[in-house]
């Protein structure tokens, strides 16, 4: 029987060292990582021999890619088995854990969301970029740490900068078409202000991967760069303050710049320029005053219209996010949730053991709530992948294609979950900014925090040789796809609703079909083959 969850807010010594246990979780799988796995080559149970690391030229670049199935365990199932039709087995367990993920979402980690940035007194927006973002983002780091350390495989730079991509066109399409006859405004600021770090830390990837080596020093960087981020984020305030007052002294400097020019030119020019330019829009535009040419918010950072959008907001959608299952309440409303009862049961009891709940009267368990979900997010997302990778195997769809759609789309179901969840709530800044700041935590610590692990405590020379294949095209389409996406909200008016949707949607489309053309060597030799099995 699982224990009751004790609704006091005061933590003791017993979830004191639950919540240290959590959080020692990642570190201790670091130091396991260091020294498990040391063999170049493991046996499978049929005998055959399988390297764990792929073979290098005298100059440390990769000859071949190791298949991504034998980065995860091995399958209890063989090839011919899979092509038989076990395969549909993969695809039944996966749909179940993209099930149990989207209950973890709904009913543990997104209501933590709400009461840290009530707690903390911070914008959605805010929450949106920095604990949503770590959070849905755990899937990467984990997988990160796994691939790095533990199956001593290749750093996962393609795998982040496919979800990372998925991220802001997959996730935003999926969003705005679910909207559908609903649409939810935008915030232009906190957009453009994830948009200019995220620049920034895709340009710092550059320099950092041109040479093919990461040395001790530009992991710290990326490290450091990410605490920065955590810095403006915490005066995010008062940076938004000094920023929209800075822009509205130069808009008013601008109109008293022009008023004097034209009054140089004497009573007659004056009209002249009046007369020829009175239907010009860029001068209506400079004659209004700031606010009116800007969607309009409030101090909470949360635009008005989406405030009127939660307000309306049909019953029967808040019923469907509020009525949490349980797994020792059955459904009797009717068939449906009694089925999805049925099937979750044993996941449901699962959770409930082990994730205190946060809503009331026990907001006070929020800490132990965020950091248990994110644990399971973890978890079950790394066996998404796992399923979806031995999937794409069976398929005989190569691995860097993979990478860039089944994989990604598989590591990313925590951010077109949270995100749908969050917009239906009438948060559509919390989910924009979640997307931008997922791409900025992956850059930054889950590419960061291994290469500082394995250049500082495993590499003798402190520095460690990556396998950057068509380095120029994927840093392109990273710093692409964040302008593609400030250009369309732009058009689109700063709201998110099907149109975005269905933009969003052909642009990842077409970026698929050029990545999977560039990744299959089509325009030249872009990437190493696979090795062969």
């Amino acid at each position: 029987m699982c224990p009751k969850v004790s609704s006091r807010s005061n933590y003791g010594p017993t979830e004191g060292k639950k919540k240290i246990l959590f959080l020692l979780l990642p570190i201790a799988a670091l130091i396991a990582g260091l020294y498990k796995q040391k063999d170049t080559e493991i046996q499978r149970k049929d005998g055959q021999i399988i390297p764990t690391v792929a073979p290098k030229t005298s100059s440390g670049v990769l000859e071949c890619v190791p298949p991504a199935i034998h980065e995860f365990p091995e399958d209890i199932f063989t090839q011919e088995q899979r092509q038989n039709g076990f395969v549909a087995i993969h695809l039944v367990v996966t749909i179940y854990l993209c099930l149990i993920l989207a209950i973890v979402c709904d009913q543990y980690f997104v209501p933590t969301l709400e009461i840290i940035a009530e707690s903390l007194n911070v914008p959605v927006d805010v929450a949106g970029a920095t604990f949503m973002a770590i959070g849905t983002s755990s899937p990467e780091l984990y997988s990160a740490v796994i691939g790095s350390f533990v199956t001593q495989g290749d750093i996962g730079i393609g795998t982040i900068v496919g979800s990372a991509v998925f991220n802001i066109l997959g996730v935003t399409s999926v969003t705005g078409l679910l909207l559908w006859n609903q649409e939810s405004s935008v915030d232009w600021y906190p957009i453009s202000r994830d948009s200019l770090v995220y620049i920034f830390s895709v340009t710092t990837l550059i320099c950092i991967i041109q040479d093919n080596v990461v040395t001790s020093l530009e992991s710290v960087l990326l490290l450091m760069m990410f605490g920065v981020y955590i810095a403006v984020m915490y005066f995010n305030s008062s940076i938004k303050e000094w920023g929209e007052g800075t822009v509205e002294d130069l808009h008013q400097w601008w109109k008293k710049s022009r008023r004097a020019r034209a009054s140089s030119f004497g009573h007659r020019r004056s009209l002249s320029l009046k007369a020829s330019r009175m239907g010009d829009p860029r001068l209506l535009l400079l004659s209004q005053p700031l606010d009116a040419t800007l969607p309009p918010t409030d101090p909470s950072n949360k635009t008005v219209a989406e405030d009127n959008e939660s307000d309306t907001t049909t019953t029967s959608e808040d019923s469907e996010l509020d009525d949490d299952l349980s797994p020792f309440t059955i459904p009797r409303d009717n068939a449906f949730q009694f089925t999805l009862w049925l099937i979750t049961w044993p996941a449901l009891v699962i959770l409930t053991c082990t994730i205190p709940s946060c809503k009331k009267p026990n907001e006070g368990n929020f800490v132990l709530t965020f950091i248990s979900s994110v644990f399971w997010i973890g978890v079950i997302s790394y066996m998404c992948s796992w399923m979806v990778t031995i999937i794409s195997h069976t398929f005989g769809l190569p691995d860097s294609v993979a990478g860039i759609t089944i994989l990604a789309a598989g590591i990313s179901v925590p951010e077109i979950i949270a995100s749908v969840i969050v917009v239906k709530s009438g948060m559509a800044n919390m989910a924009i900014c979640n997307l931008i700041g997922s791409n900025i935590f992956d850059i930054l610590f889950c590419l960061g925090l291994p290469w500082f692990i394995k250049t500082f405590f495993v590499s003798k020379t402190y520095s460690l040789i990556i396998n950057s294949s068509a380095l120029t095209y994927t840093t392109a389409t990273l710093l692409s796809t964040v302008i593609l996406l400030f250009v369309t909200f732009s058009v689109a008016g700063w709201k998110l609703n099907r149109r975005v949707g269905f933009m969003c949607l052909v642009l990842y489309i077409g970026f698929l079909v050029i990545a999977c053309l560039c990744e299959m060597n089509v325009f030249g030799q872009m990437n190493p083959p696979t090795c062969e099995s």
